[in-house]
């Protein structure tokens, strides 16, 4: 497409934009076709000279050469008008945005139409556009966090993410994987003859594919024929058919698989050893150490890690001891084994600081809910007045846009002006809402913290390696070994809990052995002495920021150091 014809009239010329968001060619094909006849049939009257598709995400500005084409075309002259479907088709992001907005207000794009949205071709419709189309970022952006958080907790859950592999399948409803009738048998089969030892890969795959009539999952255009070699081989490699979710953002780390596995443990490191392949090998035989992969050497700042020593002895048995030290990948003077019995010793006796009985467990609850009541007029009349705030400083813009529009300022008035006004508009909206969020936040974060600290000895000692990550890293960031002893900082917004728990579970122990007619008065004063407790721990949590951001471990070695230098 060279050039567009012009015939002369005053007619707008408008070039189509319709876009998804894949490259992929089987996905969101409809899609296109969707906008395209709603562009048709809202604008039939308009002299639309082509509509132009392109397959790019928008997220980030410069990858779509469709888009800059039609920019070009602007420029030129060449068309006058743009049509989509709505504005996120056009930009998610603030480059591509203020490129649009920027050629309409210097006239070379003449109007923009919408099949879905309704644009008012004024200063504070331009406004309202371009918050529009830089907003979706922010939309596409805390979908892709949410996404990423959602993986997390169900690989944590040992859950399968995506589309289930070879032998299972896919339950959509209760969102697991369960075992495909069809399929698991056969490859349970294969597993079964290449474990003999008396058959190659490729023969056990051969006899899998031609002589039991095996044949993957159809998929759209895809599947339906016999397994491929290298997925065969994915297949006897894959930790996932032991039982085992792999972190894809830290490789040393599984978590339990809840679905069934295809082969044992025991099996899984058979076939490693027949296929030859050491490189695997820390996926075969690796033992889970639960202390080990979050702590830091308290002298060089390296990994703590872990492993695993047998002491034979002369009446012929043997005796196995978990041993943890320092990687020392940088020069650390730290030399000394902890036994991984004394690292447990040192957690319970952290831990004892933190239990929580079933009585302060209820209290704790019934003080959360009670803030959230009385919290609730104060959290409304602040909204109320930055809602007034966000409209007073939105007015103010409106009237710059006026005066801009009607040349009564500058440019490099407008431009100083309006960047202070959307930097203020940008923070009114993040206190808007952190405000509206902060409560609930608050109302979460100690709801899941008080369940990990009910009863929290036994929670350790007899849950899983998980649960007795998650106890540890609850409490605090950065846990250290130095010289043999395990030292977990505190957030400082649970400081008063670790500071009083032990003294008021040791008041309500107390009054239990005293007589009926004295209980009530004393468990109330202890009771309204807790609920002091929780709101200074409120307190601080609200002027520390969010917990849930972890503190990174500091790149410096000197900062682990016990000579390192007072903050």
């Amino acid at each position: 497409m060279s050039s567009y014809p012009n015939d002369g009239t005053n007619r707008l010329r408008y070039i189509g934009y319709v876009r998804k968001s894949t490259e992929d060619q089987e996905k969101q094909v409809l899609s296109i076709e969707a906008q395209k006849d709603k562009i048709r049939e809202r604008f039939p009257d308009l002299d639309v000279v082509d509509i132009l598709e392109e397959s790019k995400s928008a997220f980030e500005p410069g990858k779509r050469p469709v888009f800059q084409r039609i920019l070009d075309l602007l420029d030129a002259g060449k068309v006058d008008g743009v049509i989509a479907w709505h504005p996120d088709r056009l930009s998610r992001n603030e480059v591509d945005a203020s490129a649009l907005t920027w050629r309409i207000r210097q006239g070379k794009l003449k109007d923009l139409k919408f099949a879905n949205y309704t644009f008012d071709d004024s200063p504070e419709g331009m406004m309202m556009l371009q918050m529009t189309m830089s907003q979706s970022q922010y939309f596409s952006a805390k979908l892709s966090k949410d996404v990423k958080r959602g993986n997390e907790q169900k690989r944590k859950q040992g859950g399968l993410c995506g589309i289930a592999p070879e032998g299972y399948l896919n339950d959509r409803i209760n969102k697991t994987v369960y075992k495909d009738p069809k399929r698991f048998p056969l490859l349970r089969k294969a597993v079964d003859l290449y474990l003999t030892g008396e058959y190659s890969a490729e023969q056990v795959l051969t006899i899998l594919n031609y002589t039991w009539g095996y044949r993957t999952v159809r998929r759209h255009k895809v599947g339906g024929g016999p397994m491929s070699r290298s997925a065969f081989y994915y297949l006897l490699g894959n930790v996932r058919y032991a039982g085992w979710i792999p972190d894809p953002y830290e490789p040393e780390r599984l978590y339990p698989a809840s679905f069934p596995a295809l082969m044992t443990q025991e099996e899984y490191d058979k076939i490693q050893a027949l296929l030859g392949r050491q490189g695997n090998k820390r996926f075969a035989a690796r033992k889970q150490f639960v202390l080990r992969g979050f702590i830091r050497c308290g002298e060089c700042g390296c990994m703590i890690t872990a492993e695993e020593k047998v002491r034979r002895y002369k009446n012929g048995t043997s005796q196995r001891f978990t041993y943890y030290h320092c990687t020392r990948k940088r020069p650390c003077g730290q030399r000394r084994y902890v036994r991984e019995d004394d690292l447990y010793q040192q957690c319970v006796e952290e831990l004892s600081h933190w239990e929580l009985i079933p009585e302060l467990y209820e209290w704790t609850l019934d003080e959360l809910n009670r803030q959230v009541r009385a919290k609730t007029p104060v959290r409304k009349e602040t909204e109320a007045s930055q809602k007034r705030a966000i409209a007073a400083v939105q007015a103010q813009y409106d009237t710059l846009l006026d005066m801009s529009t009607r040349r009564l300022i500058d440019e490099d008035t407008f431009v100083a002006k309006s960047t202070e006004l959307k930097a203020r508009l940008k923070d009114l909206h993040r206190e808007q809402a952190t405000t509206a969020q902060a409560t609930v936040d608050w109302y979460d974060y100690m709801t899941n913290l008080i369940a990990k600290f009910l009863n929290v000895n036994a929670t350790f000692v007899n849950g899983d390696i998980a649960a007795k990550k998650e106890i540890l890293l609850a409490i605090g960031q950065n846990p250290v070994l130095l010289d043999g002893k395990l030292q977990i900082t505190p957030n400082e917004w649970l400081m008063p809990l670790r500071e009083q728990t032990q003294r008021i579970t040791g008041e309500i122990d107390r009054v239990r052995t005293l007589p009926e007619q004295m209980k009530k008065g004393l468990l109330e004063a202890l009771r309204t002495d807790w609920y002091a407790i929780l709101d200074q721990v409120r307190t601080l949590y609200l002027l520390g920021g969010n917990s849930n951001q972890p503190i990174r471990p500091h790149s410096d070695p000197v900062y682990y150091r016990r000579d390192r230098p007072a903050a």
